[in-house]
């Protein structure tokens, strides 16, 4: 049904209330922007392989990821995404999941599993979406509306709704502000142990204004009753003016329903009729220039609001999308202030820089500016003392002083000197040199062994090939044409595809030796002084040491900007490595192992 109705320019103000988990049952609140998501988790029987708190995690990461990349945010791409976030759940786990997004004051509500979500509207409360089924893959309760001025609506999962009673719940909507309903209903949660008991509670504010929106009837009735009568516009009071001010000459505002008309005085010799002839005809002038100018003036102001309209709140979405992605997902947190960025400059460009259009723009465009630079060095990680395992990449680079550089696979560390390479067994650290420097190296900065092969990086000899034989290993170069300058290269890793890190930040993909074009993206702040690249065919990632700002940087492997987590140790860290199944860094920096998670 497509219908004109009244929309709000409305504000948000929420307050969430979690249950403490569990080992059976595990809940969490969500917002980012104008989404907001109540999820629960419970299963009946808990193994060992089994996190809750894990999978809520991942739904969480694949939900926003696949909410934000939607095109166009309506009932059906958001289902699409729920359903999307739910299919990597395991069967047995009992999904509560409630959705709300708000576009300006339309209303999508969802709910896949049990949930219930309410809405208080002056004196009346009631339920806009109610739901007690298990989840099965489709099954997704939707609708949709409009939000007035002052309603309150709370997202409850299925086990806050059946463990705290409606009264209680009705009680606690008489109160105005969000943090006071979930202090009155915290008491009633937190004497139940349920871990599956959450809630957001969400207030609108706003004033009315008309637009017309299309919005697609849903399943649940309760929704009509969101909609409203179109407001009617009282006509814009005409403007009054004083005589003109003898300093400035301008017509000043009046409030007198009559005002006085400007005398005029010249030196002419006319009689009393044509003098005010004359008068009637310069007053008539003057009133027509003050006519064109407001007119003017109106349709420049007319013109300024629209650029307005079309630069800041589809901006201030991005900026609050950004802010509420910053400790989930520092990549698309990142996307979200860009895209702010470039809209809020594009529109400085338009308007006037004496408007109040202009001033609210240019004050977001700081706020964003400083959501980026605050965002710049990525998230602090905390880093502790441990031990390296025996005969394992960074044990062995710590007792073995003369190794230039080292590399490993799953049996042996490499090590390369300036004499040879040499491999130690991981299993027993029984070492054995297989290659000796015949000349063929002089300032090796990596090495990496890669399906029986061994690459050795060397600015000046370039990047050398040892293939294995039946008697040895035989040397050739990976680049047989057009090499690139590999002169400020510093380390190198290898996926089946070749990865080259420069000293000044920029990373090159190579595929049988031929450049796949890759360029970084998405980093605020550029690599300094890197020293590192990890990554491998096992991995889903890339990283690099990143020195000069004191973090590790992920990417993934098209480039993008992933995370950064930073550390005090990493200015000085010699090596790193990493395992994305167990989430840790290790990082050799002044001759002791540190432990950091991500």
């Amino acid at each position: 049904m497509s219908e004109a109705h009244p929309a709000a320019k409305i504000s948000l103000s929420f307050a969430k209330l979690v249950a403490t988990p569990t080992e059976t049952a595990w809940s969490q609140a969500y917002n980012a922007g104008n989404l907001f998501v109540c999820i629960s988790l419970t299963v009946k029987e808990l193994t060992d392989e089994l996190s809750l708190h894990a999978i809520g995690k991942e739904l969480f990461n694949v939900l926003q990821s696949e909410f934000f990349t939607l095109q166009e945010k309506n009932t059906a791409s958001i289902k699409t995404a729920i359903q999307t976030s739910l299919e990597n759940v395991p069967s047995h786990v009992e999904i509560g999941l409630n959705l709300a997004f708000f576009r300006d004051a339309a209303l999508f509500v969802f709910i896949a599993g049990s949930g219930k979500i309410i809405l208080k509207r002056g004196t009346k409360v009631g339920a806009l979406l109610s739901r007690n089924e298990a989840y099965e893959s489709g099954s997704i309760t939707s609708a949709s509306g409009f939000i007035e001025n002052a309603d309150t609506l709370i997202l409850e999962t299925g086990q806050f709704a059946r463990g705290v009673p409606p009264e209680t719940v009705t009680q606690a909507l008489e109160l105005a502000l969000p943090n006071d309903i979930v202090e009155a209903l915290s008491p009633e949660i937190h004497k139940q142990d349920n871990g599956a008991q959450a809630a957001i509670v969400i207030s609108c504010q706003g004033s009315a204004k008309q637009y017309e929106e299309e919005i697609e009837p849903e399943e649940d009735p309760t929704l009509e009753s969101l909609y409203t009568e179109e407001p009617k516009h009282e006509p814009e009071s005409e403007k009054e003016f004083h005589e003109p001010d003898e300093q400035t000459n301008e017509y000043q505002h009046a409030h007198s329903p009559h005002p006085k008309l400007p005398k005029f005085h010249f030196n002419l010799k006319l009689n009393h009729r044509r003098k005010l002839f004359l008068n009637i005809a310069l007053i008539i002038a003057a009133l027509l220039v003050l006519s064109i100018f407001f007119t003017a003036k109106k349709y420049n102001d007319n013109k300024q609001q629209q650029i307005f309209q079309s630069v800041y709140p589809t901006a201030q979405q991005y900026y609050s999308e950004g802010k509420g992605l910053e400790t989930v997902n520092a990549s698309l947190s990142q996307d979200s202030f860009q895209k702010a960025e470039k809209l809020l400059k594009d529109g400085e460009k338009k308007l006037n820089k004496n408007s109040p259009y202009y001033k609210q723009v240019a004050d977001l465009l700081s706020q964003v500016e400083d959501a980026q630079q605050g965002n710049t060095t990525g998230q602090s990680a905390n880093a502790t003392l441990t031990q390296a395992p025996t005969h394992s990449l960074l044990a062995d680079e710590q007792s073995m002083g003369s190794g230039l550089s080292f590399g490993q696979d799953d049996t042996d560390v490499y090590m390369i000197t300036n004499t040879a390479i040499t491999t130690i067994s991981k299993a027993d650290g029984s070492t054995k040199d297989i290659i000796k420097n015949n000349n063929d190296w002089s300032g090796p900065l990596a090495i990496v062994p890669y399906e029986g092969n061994i690459y050795v990086l060397d600015p000046k000899k370039g990047l050398l090939k040892y293939v294995a034989g039946g008697s040895g290993f035989g040397k050739s170069h990976y680049f047989t044409s057009s090499a690139p300058d590999l002169s400020g290269a510093v380390s190198m890793a290898i996926d089946g595809s070749v990865w080259l890190l420069f000293n000044n930040g920029t990373v090159m993909q190579y595929t049988k030796g031929v450049s796949n074009g890759l360029s970084l993206t998405g980093l605020t702040k550029p690599l300094n002084n890197p020293t590192k690249i990890v990554t491998d065919i096992t991995m889903e990632s890339m990283y690099v040491l990143d020195r000069g700002n004191g973090r590790i940087v992920q990417f993934d492997k098209n480039g993008k900007y992933q995370n950064a987590y930073a550390s005090s140790i990493i200015a000085n860290a010699k090596d790193f490595d990493v395992s994305e199944k167990d989430k840790t860094f290790l990082i050799l920096s002044g001759g002791k192992v540190w432990k950091m998670q991500f």
